[in-house]
């Protein structure tokens, strides 16, 4: 059966999970309809009903990546509804990677993949996936793109990452990405780079305690 990936709609719902929804054409209400009901049980906590229904759905929707997508998602949170601090996110991968076996492009199912490769330390995986999401474009391809720096950083890469920030678009425009600039510099030694991007974060940012926090860089790189 043919994909009907390209007509769903991402919404972030709190606090159990982000889920796939759409408003479909009458030809996809069937699997919506169940798509829908699955994802209401994963909400409600019942993971194992959730679970059974979306391999369901993925062995009669075969060209269908949001199944899996769905599925993999009901894996990242834990019985509390904490992201990412279940011991099921090996679960996860494997289901994302199943996504991306049905539609290479699916690029949501390739950037969680790489959120869950960071979150287990496979740097080099997650490292990979994040390349290919900024390369694809789209709303993902920054966030891809600020994600592979944190990578890099890890990883040592200090140069690396400060570069791919420095190139993105318009880095001194946005206070995150001003800070981790500085940060950056400041694992690398360079403290007069550092304080000057400190001072534009002062700049950027109206938060009392973000703006603390750079105060506190500051002082200390003053004193260094």
């Amino acid at each position: 059966m043919r994909s009907v990936s390209a007509k769903l709609v991402f919404l972030v719902t709190a606090p159990a999970a982000v889920f796939l929804f759409t408003a479909a054409g009458a030809e996809e209400a069937g699997f919506f309809a169940s798509l829908d009901d699955a994802v209401s049980e994963a909400r409600a906590g019942d993971r194992e009903k959730a679970s059974a229904a979306l391999l369901q759905l993925a062995e009669e929707y075969p060209g269908e990546p949001s199944a899996f997508y769905n599925l993999a998602l009901t894996y990242e949170f834990d019985k509390d509804g904490n992201r990412y601090r279940t011991e099921n996110l090996n679960v996860a991968a494997a289901f994302y990677l199943q996504a991306l076996a049905v539609d290479a492009g699916f690029t949501p199912a390739r950037f969680n993949l790489a959120v869950v490769w960071h979150k287990l330390g496979y740097l080099d995986e997650a490292a990979t996936e994040y390349r290919l999401v900024a390369k694809a474009g789209g709303d993902s391809a920054p966030r891809a793109e600020y994600n592979l720096a944190l990578v890099l950083k890890e990883q040592g890469r200090f140069a690396e990452a400060e570069r791919l920030l420095a190139e993105a678009a318009a880095p001194y425009d946005d206070v995150s990405r001003v800070r981790f600039l500085a940060l950056l510099a400041e694992d690398a030694g360079e403290i007069g780079r550092a304080i000057r991007l400190w001072k534009r974060a002062l700049d950027l940012d109206d938060d009392p305690v973000l703006t603390a926090l750079a105060v506190k860089h500051l002082q200390a790189l003053r004193g260094y």
